[in-house]
């Protein structure tokens, strides 16, 4: 009895074992599992919580900054702790604490604080009214966003240089052929989420690759020799060697991440959904999300009617001036496409004699476009004298104002095409349509018509829908009055 003890023991010796627990113990194992599981989760709740403290006292430092410049004159000191509520509120409604690149988008920050005033705006407005003075929510905004952005820096600096002393970095392998796991590496070394150290890789099962740990058979002696937490899949597999792969990773307690084949496909947004049974990604069109929209919205509105309220003088002068320089209307209306295919009236001042549009097919020769969904002519016939000055300062522009108030229209977008030009898109180029169109945009301050290239156009829209901003925004208005000052690419 006593000998065959101790060859049992000889043979416990003799196996391979990261540490004093026995991978081969079941109960063992199911612990282990758990606490990676835990573990996992602890990291996820410190994160958002540290998040929400740090900013929320950041924004406590703000408020104290101010009732110190405006000693007792501070009304909006006594509702601190719901400023800050409401604050962190409206970061969370547009995922600001999001893993990845949500808690780190400087453009989700900016809108949660406008967000934020405006919700305190309407508290101020409405009743229960809060006695706090639109000027002190606006330098509070102001003072809060710098802030939060200033801590989100100085956190993921300093978790950076943790990552890089080895501390708290999780052990992962990759699965995959030895291009794909290269692939994989690539694109987790770019991301600043890169918190994990890649032990080695396993190849797909009857694929040789000597660089490799082994094929995907080796996967749980891998997970429990190498004590590995998270398991990346970056090839195609059939669904019963993923199956197998998942158990093996949820039976060890290992996070399991699949890189998807349309991987590659960049300008497009993709959602992880289900349909049934079946996990999915679904690829979007760039688009804005509500809150996006409902922030440039109010924007526009804002904006829009102060520029009316300043610019009508200037409009009367120019109406007179058209009258006195041919006969026609003062105001020309062209049907466009705007927002999903809509078609609606847009207004401009004319600049062209009233028989321009009949005229329009005699003078295609003198497109300045290789493209006919561009159209324009430097030494076009049809402009009157007028005409021609409005065009060279864009003033002709100016009643699309109207248009951004009716919400036709944005101050910043893609510029609205006419229905014959949409006629010969292709199926990529309808991406335009999925935001307002806009009075300025990309094109007109990154060239204007000195771009000729249709599909460039395309490209600089579409980059414009998927990184916009309100700050963005505010950027693209402020070249525009550099780019007509200027006259660049104007005629």
């Amino acid at each position: 009895m006593n000998s065959a003890l101790a060859q049992v023991a000889a043979i416990e010796e003799a196996q391979p074992s990261p540490g004093p627990l026995r991978p081969f113990d079941v109960r063992l194992r199911r612990e282990i599992a758990h606490r990676r599981l835990v573990i996992s989760m602890m990291r996820r709740f410190l994160r958002v919580m540290g998040l929400h403290v740090l900013d929320a006292a950041l924004l406590g430092v703000g408020l104290a900054a101010l009732s110190r410049a405006w000693p007792g004159q501070l009304a909006i000191g006594r509702y601190a702790l719901a400023v800050i509520a409401i604050t962190l509120l409206s970061l969370n409604a547009l995922s600001a604490y999001d893993p990845g690149i949500g808690r780190r988008d400087h453009r989700r920050l900016l809108s949660g604080v406008l967000l934020s005033l405006l919700i305190l705006g309407c508290l101020v407005a409405f009743p229960p009214q809060l006695a706090i003075p639109v000027r002190e929510l606006v330098v509070f905004g102001a003072l809060g966003f710098p802030l939060l952005v200033i801590g989100r820096e100085a956190a993921e600096w300093l978790v950076k240089q943790v990552y890089v002393r080895g501390i708290g970095l999780r052990r992962a392998v990759i699965i995959g052929n030895l291009e794909e796991v290269g692939r994989a590496i690539e694109r987790l070394r770019d991301s600043r989420d890169a918190d994990q150290y890649i032990e080695g890789h396993l190849s797909p099962t009857g694929v040789a690759d000597p660089t490799s740990l082994g094929d995907v058979s080796r996967l749980a002696q891998i997970l429990e020799e190498r004590d590995v937490q998270e398991v990346i899949v970056a090839t195609s597999l059939p669904s019963a060697e993923i199956r197998r792969i998942a158990d093996c990773c949820f039976d060890h307690g290992a996070a399991l991440f699949a890189v998807p084949p349309v991987s590659d496909v960049v300008d497009c947004r993709a959602e992880p959904m289900r349909m049934g049974s079946c996990p999915l990604i679904r690829l979007h069109p760039g688009r804005l999300e509500v809150p996006a929209l409902l922030l440039k919205r109010a924007f526009d509105l804002v904006l829009a009617s102060l520029m009316l309220v300043v610019a009508l003088p200037l409009m009367a002068l120019i109406a007179i001036a058209i009258k006195l320089d041919s006969p026609g209307p003062v105001f020309f209306r062209q049907v466009r496409v705007g927002l999903g295919g809509r078609r609606f009236v847009m207004w401009k001042f004319r600049s062209m004699y009233i028989d321009s549009e009949e005229q329009h097919d005699d003078v295609l020769c003198l497109n300045a476009y290789p493209d006919r969904r561009l159209f324009k002519a430097p030494q076009d016939p049809r402009i009157t004298r007028v005409g021609r000055i409005l065009r060279r300062m864009s003033l002709d522009e100016l009643p699309q104002l109207f248009n951004v108030l009716a919400g036709d229209m944005s101050l910043v977008g893609p510029r609205p095409p006419i229905p014959r030009e949409v006629a010969e898109y292709e199926p990529h180029h309808f991406e335009r349509l999925s935001v307002v169109p806009g009075i300025t945009g990309p094109w007109q301050v990154g060239g204007r018509n000195l771009i000729t290239d249709f599909e460039k156009v395309v490209r600089m829209e579409k980059a414009y829908i998927q990184s916009w901003s309100l700050l963005l925004d505010a950027k693209i208005l402020l070249r525009t009055v550099k780019v007509v000052l200027s006259g660049e690419g104007a005629y």
